[in-house]
Order: structure tokens, then sequence, then C-alpha cells
């Protein structure tokens, strides 16, 4: 994986103009937490299969020596009773699974974005109880760790049509899974970059695209093929206020814009009665 730091939102673009001169299409993912790997909800709570399990790999519960949670079995179940409360005619397998994710339903998916700041807000917008530390001090941690440290937040950069040329689809271009049954997709052994028409509003707001990962339960950073070409960039927690306020008041970018519904609404006056506290407190204490 190739490493860069950001400490502001300049230096940031800097870094995605000269990624995006070598890879044309990218795709961004930005994690409040660099200490984690790329992987879906579904995998990161997973059971240990001990010895050799015919019956386990027969019924495509995973490959390897890993259980994962039945999520065909939520996936129908949950298709019924959405399906009995709202119009779904146009819907695939993959806008359900979108849906259930919305909800907190582990899926096989994990989001991405088409927006290099989208992902930066999503990287840096949770900073309630973060602790920095000196900047010098966050940066030198995340090369000494290898650059997975809970010192700073992270935006991964991937190349998802050569994700897809070595995927188990072999086909350098994005691709649209609702001409497929789910079922029908146990042989997808790697992750596969995907892409939805779901009019969903917050979709369209969060520029949502979305890897789909196979029956291998490891993270998209697990493998060294793709790592070859996908960039890590690290932002250190004593940046993370700054850049928010920065998207906020000279890109438009706020929770309201990310979330076009009643969350994002709450969202921003949490964050503003938590701002008003915070210095009424200090105000009172000198």
């Amino acid at each position: 994986m190739i490493l860069k730091i950001a400490k502001n939102i300049d230096e940031y673009l800097s870094v995605i103009r000269q990624i995006k001169s070598e890879i044309p299409i990218l795709w961004f993912r930005g994690q409040s937490n660099s200490k984690y790997m790329l992987e879906p909800s579904l995998y990161r709570d997973k059971g240990i299969i001990s010895g050799t399990s015919t019956e386990a790999i027969t019924m495509k519960i995973t490959k390897g020596k890993f259980i994962l949670k039945d999520d065909i079995t939520a996936l129908h179940k949950f298709k019924e009773h959405f399906d009995s409360i709202h119009d779904c005619n146009n819907f695939g397998f993959i806008d359900y699974l979108y849906v259930m994710q919305h909800y907190g339903i582990p899926t096989r998916l994990l989001d991405f974005t088409s927006d290099e700041l989208v992902a930066l807000y999503f990287a840096v917008s949770k900073d309630n109880d973060i602790k920095a530390k000196n900047t010098e001090e966050e940066i030198q941690d995340f090369y000494e760790s290898e650059s997975y440290t809970d010192n700073g937040a992270a935006v991964f950069c991937i190349d998802p049509i050569k994700t897809n040329g070595k995927s188990s689809f072999l086909n350098e271009k994005i691709v649209n899974l609702n001409a497929y049954e789910f079922e029908s997709l146990g042989n997808i052994d790697t992750p596969v970059c995907i892409e939805t028409e779901n009019p969903d509003k917050r979709i369209i707001a969060q520029k949502g695209v979305f890897v789909f990962f196979g029956y291998f339960v490891n993270p998209y950073d697990y493998y060294d093929v793709y790592n070859k070409t996908t960039y890590k960039i690290f932002i250190p927690n004593s940046c993370r206020k700054q850049i928010l306020f920065e998207l906020k008041t000279k890109y438009s970018i706020s929770h309201s814009t990310i979330y076009p519904d009643i969350q994002g609404i709450a969202m921003e006056i949490i964050d503003d009665i938590n701002e008003k506290f915070k210095n009424d407190c200090t105000k009172w204490a000198e």
C-alpha cells in the first residue's frame, strides 16, 4: 500500500491530484480510525471452524476456516418484510443490501464514494472524545505502526477498474450485480467493485458506490495485488477539527448535506449544542 499524509485540505487535494494523474478513475473511503482494515460489517464478527468441516464448505457458509452470519437468510427475511410496506418493483438484491446496511444489518457491502471530499468528511466527522497528540507524534506513529494506528483517520483510494480486472470477474469494468441472483454469487471469491441505480437520496448525496465481498473472508487491504494501486492518506487526529470546519465553510459539506434527511439535521444540532456547552464550561471555569 502507498502511504501519504495530509494535515489540511490543501495538502489532501494536492495528494489526490497526484494520484489521479496516475489512476484516472478513483473510489474513496474515509474511515474515522486508521487502524481499521477495509472489510464489510459481515466480516467483523466471525466464528472459527475447528478442524475441517465438510458440511460448512458444502453449505458455502464461507471458504476457509470461518463461519459468517447467515446473510442469505437475512436478505430473504428482510425482503419479505420490506416489500410489505414499500413499493420495491425496481429493487434488485443490491438495493435491499444497501437498505439493510442503512439499518445496521451486517452485509457484504463496503461503502465507497466517487467524491474525495465526501470521503474526507467521513474520515474527520467523528471527532468527539478523540484525544489528539502532537501532530508530528501522530505521523511518526502512523509510519511505525505500518499505517494501522488510532492516532488519526484515513482515506483509502482504490482503482475500481484494476480491482475488477483482478477479481473473480476478471473484467476491467464496474459491475452492476443486479443482473445476478444473490445465491448465484457463491463462486465470487474476492472483492468486486459494483454500482447501483438506486435513487436513494443518501446514495446520491454521498455519490455512493460499493465493494461487494465474496466468500474469502479477507479485508480488501489483505490482498497484495490490490495494495499495489491502493493509496492510504493519513489524517492526524490533531487536524480533524480544522478540516471539518473548512469542509463546511469552504466546500458546503456538512452533516445535513451528506445526510439529506432528519439524521443530518439532528447531527448538526447535536454538534452545535455540544460546542456551546464546551464553550460555556470553559468560560465559567475561568
